[in-house]
């Protein structure tokens, strides 16, 4: 915790006072309205305090956010305060104002209320009451003037401007001849090619993508999706942010973000908070292997880690067995293997393989497969043409032992063939995660990889790749479609719903059993390298 913040946040210690004074206090923050305690930086022990303090002089606590006309929050900083506000989907609360606690510290302590505009925090620019707290801290978005309102005046007007504007050229809502395919609901049904027309828009999106999930908004994260691989699929160059108003999730809210970022090269009002100290925390240990946004927030705010080192030293005993190896090898594992790195494992792992089960066919997945040229890390499924039951929990088995006895493997982290009792499942997908270790030699520099060996029954296999094939939202879109149409997809195989039966999707090669998945699903097959949904 900020120590400023904390050594100006003491509850006020309790009184007894039965006078006069003492009376008014104990309705002091009876007429303000409802009153939520933000739980941020503040103990159990002192976030009752503050709450049962509150509430004997006068004060009605809520805990319901939405409910809430003032928000009490123990934090010094405007960006905090929004960032916090994000998470808990606050922003546009018209009702609401947040205040540093000590507002109310130091009001108990005056027996009167203090001006709340020296306690600001953050304020809806929608509130009435703004004009009387005074200019507060505003984001850049609520500064930026659209490309609009940049065209000349109304002629009737007696004023000009002594400096000529440019009038904003207007399009139509979408581009004229669009090929309706680009309009198709779901990204399954539309071409996302690895570098698109609008790629420096696609990455800017996908930082402020980021920066939602690194605050568990899932709602957000889903969104901001849509959009971009909305966007990756658009044949053209954006000029004007009307080209896409019809584009699928691309409402209003992007296409101002669009507009921004056409205007100023840039979308500073969403990503700029990703360069606050807090954020820059979260994202270190967001980046652990094995911790998503929730656990790295959950750190950050409850035990103050800032970095690797502050969870190795503090709470390591805590760990899973998948997150010690993100904390060990936390610098290797964020160096990107090249292509030839990843075919230089897929093969090692394919010549163990065949020398188990001769017949073994593999294929490596994930954004190898999509084309990219630098990867997190490997995901290669294999499977054995076979009708024989359960043969690739065998070849997982034999080939995880074989390339540990190799010395390939430094780690096993999970192996999905085994429940939490010790026995065998009996799924058609199994799965094993493990560290990958190349033998030193001088040359080395990185040595430790994150690898995924899928294991599949040759009856699925059809869906595995394309399961681990991605993009995210590729995937994401191929399970809507699945529904649509009354079955259930995932890579463990296409399931009727009503039944429950698996659809057979089986065919004499790995790359036809895939075309299988997309006849099955009533989708036009997309190659991998269409599929950067982003």
């Amino acid at each position: 915790m900020n120590a400023d913040i904390e050594k100006h946040t003491e509850p006020p210690a309790r009184s007894t006072d039965t006078s006069s004074s003492g009376s008014a206090t104990s309705t002091l923050f009876s007429h303000i309205g409802k009153i939520y305690l933000l739980p941020v930086h503040l103990s159990s022990d002192k976030y009752e305090f503050w709450v049962e303090t509150l509430k004997a002089h006068g004060a009605e606590i809520t805990h319901e956010l939405p409910e809430a006309q003032i928000v009490l929050a123990n934090l010094g900083s405007p960006q905090r305060t929004e960032m916090e506000l994000r998470r808990r989907d606050a922003l546009q609360l018209a009702e609401i104002s947040v205040l540093q606690l000590n507002w109310a510290q130091q009001s108990l302590s005056a027996g009167t209320l203090l001006n709340q505009r020296d306690f600001i925090l953050y304020s809806n620019p929608r509130r009435t009451l703004q004009s009387i707290m005074g200019e507060t801290t505003k984001r850049a978005r609520r500064n930026f003037t659209p490309k609009e309102s940049t065209a000349d005046s109304d002629s009737s007007s007696t004023v000009k401007s002594s400096v000529p504007r440019k009038r904003a050229r207007t399009y139509p809502a979408t581009v004229k001849g669009l090929d309706p395919i680009y309009l198709k609901k779901n990204s399954c049904e539309r071409p996302h090619p690895l570098v698109c027309k609008n790629e420096e828009l696609s990455s800017i999106l996908k930082r402020v993508r980021h920066i939602r999930e690194l605050m568990s908004n899932k709602i957000s994260v889903r969104a901001y999706s849509s959009a971009i691989a909305s966007i990756r699929s658009y044949p053209y160059k954006i000029e004007n942010a009307k080209e896409i108003a019809k584009l699928p999730g691309c409402g209003g809210k992007i296409v101002k973000l669009v507009d921004e970022y056409l205007t100023t090269g840039a979308i500073e009002s969403e990503t700029r908070i990703f360069n606050e100290p807090e954020m820059q925390a979260v994202e270190r240990l967001y980046n652990i292997w094995g911790v998503g946004g929730k656990t790295a927030f959950e750190w950050y705010n409850k035990y103050g880690w800032q970095n690797v080192q502050d969870v190795k030293e503090h709470g390591w005993n805590e760990l899973s067995k998948a997150q010690r190896a993100g904390v060990t090898y936390y610098k290797e594992f964020s160096i990107e293997l090249t292509h030839s790195q990843v075919r230089f494992i897929a093969d090692q792992i394919q010549q163990h393989a065949q020398a188990i089960f001769p017949a073994v066919q593999s294929v490596v997945c994930g954004s190898y497969r999509r084309g990219a040229q630098t990867h997190s890390d490997v995901d290669i499924v294999l499977s054995v043409p076979s009708n024989e039951p359960g043969i690739h929990l065998a070849l997982l088995e034999s080939l995880v032992k074989s390339l540990q006895q190799s010395n390939l493997i430094s780690d096993v982290l999970s192996i999905s063939s085994v429940d939490s009792d010790g026995q065998r499942t009996a799924s058609l997908l199994d799965l094993a995660l493990v560290v990958w270790s190349t033998i030193p030699t001088t040359e080395d520099t990185l040595k430790h990889y994150r690898v995924d060996i899928i294991c599949v029954d040759w009856v699925i296999v059809g869906c595995a790749v394309v399961g681990w094939t991605g993009g995210t939202t590729f995937e994401r879109d191929i399970r809507i479609q699945a529904r649509d149409i009354g079955l259930k997809c995932s890579s463990s195989g296409i399931f009727d719903r009503r039944t429950g039966k698996l659809v057979d999707t089986s065919a004499d090669t790995i790359a036809a059993a895939e075309r299988r998945v997309f006849e099955t699903l009533r989708l036009p097959y997309f190659p991998p390298e269409l599929r950067n949904t982003g």
